[in-house]
């Protein structure tokens, strides 16, 4: 039986009948056993040191045969992660019914598939032939499905164009594409968002210079013409907007036209006494609870806290794209309002597999100017 452990003053000594470890100043709970480890772990370890069968077939393979192995467990992986492994096998999973892309006629036959496996369909209505992915971002993609279910996992976290192109092999001119393509997916997404009950709404501001120019052009102080206003709301459900509204102090038509038709009849309206907002709550049928912008009334801070961190949250998101053009700002902010809500429901929808299910069922093209 291996002795009890022993405690001296300044060192922590663990003794056992294999090995005795003293680390200086050590806590009790850090201190560890060098000694041979037993049960599941051991077996693990045992089964990383061991030689694998396959190391010396694998060493012995061709670039060419190597790359198909490569890509044979990538489609497996991606299979097994999020339930399909092809670009085909998700179109037949999540595009079952596709309408006719020329008439918009429903119903088509099957007609087929293309050499990649792809569904092939043919109208009823006018005789269009058209596939699964017609119409959609993913349309003429020479890539495979693990790669794009890489690419997505990468923007779901926002990770900079540069880390894109070199963890997935691609150029970053690609790596641009791409997200402008998922993005352009999500263009309209908050259209149909309506914020109900106990709605939270206000304003932030970022510099055109942060975004567009960069750094080391004068910035002008106050809500100059040179900053960018975004109309924020967030209701009790944790359901965001953001908008852009215009350049400036906004106006009531610019605040209405952000924002008008996203708060539900009836609702209560929490602002902080901005006279641009009552052309909204009036014309949106709403109840409002108003409170003076003051960071030292402890009122205001609690009861604006909810849409003042998403106006934090925005911020620091956009600050990872400094140097977007400003015309695709919108597009920026519709992923963010998209990726909050898809967090939401992470538990009971994958996030990769949910925005791969959009990017399938949404018609959407994008394409570059260069």
């Amino acid at each position: 039986m291996d002795p009890a452990p022993t405690w001296s003053a300044g060192r922590a000594v663990l003794s056992c009948s294999r090995q005795t470890r003293i680390c200086s100043g050590a806590h009790p709970a850090l201190v560890w056993r060098q000694s041979r480890r037993v049960g599941p772990a051991a077996d693990g370890n045992a089964q990383m040191n061991r030689h694998s069968a396959f190391a010396d077939a694998v060493a012995a393979l061709d670039e060419g045969d190597f790359e198909l192995l490569r890509r044979a467990v990538d489609e497996r992986c991606c299979r097994e992660k999020h339930g399909f492994g092809t670009l085909a096998e998700a179109a037949d999973l999540y595009r079952t019914d596709p309408a006719c892309p020329s008439c918009r006629a429903a119903s088509p036959f099957r007609d087929g598939r293309t050499a990649g496996g792809v569904q092939r369909w043919r109208c009823r209505a006018c005789g269009a032939r058209f596939t699964s992915l017609t119409g959609t971002v993913l349309e003429g993609s020479k890539s495979d499905m693990a790669t794009w279910c890489r690419f997505i996992g990468l923007m779901r976290f926002n990770v900079p164009l540069d880390a894109m192109a070199e963890e997935l092999g691609i150029t970053h001119q690609t790596a641009w594409e791409w997200r402008h393509r998922v993005m352009a997916a999500v263009d309209g997404y908050q259209d149909r968002i309506v914020l109900r009950d106990l709605v939270w709404i206000d304003e932030t501001y970022v510099n055109d210079t942060d975004l567009h120019l960069g750094y080391g052009v004068a910035r002008k102080r106050g809500l100059s013409r040179q900053k960018v206003c975004i109309a924020v709301a967030i209701d009790v459900h944790k359901n965001p907007v953001a908008v852009v509204c215009g350049r400036g102090k906004p106006s009531s038509a610019r605040v209405l036209g952000a924002l008008g038709g996203h708060i539900a009849e009836g609702s209560l309206v929490v602002q902080d006494r901005e006279r641009a907002h009552g052309a909204l709550i009036r014309e949106s049928g709403c109840a409002e609870e108003a409170h003076r912008a003051d960071v030292n009334d402890p009122v205001y801070l609690e009861r604006m806290a909810m849409v003042n961190n998403l106006c934090s949250w925005l911020k620091r998101y956009l600050w990872r794209f400094t140097g977007m053009s400003m015309s695709n700002l919108q597009s920026y902010l519709n992923w963010f309002v998209y990726l909050f809500r898809v967090k939401q429901d992470s538990e009971r929808w994958p996030e990769t597999a949910r925005v791969v299910r959009h990017l399938l069922l949404t018609e959407a093209r994008f394409r570059s100017s260069t």
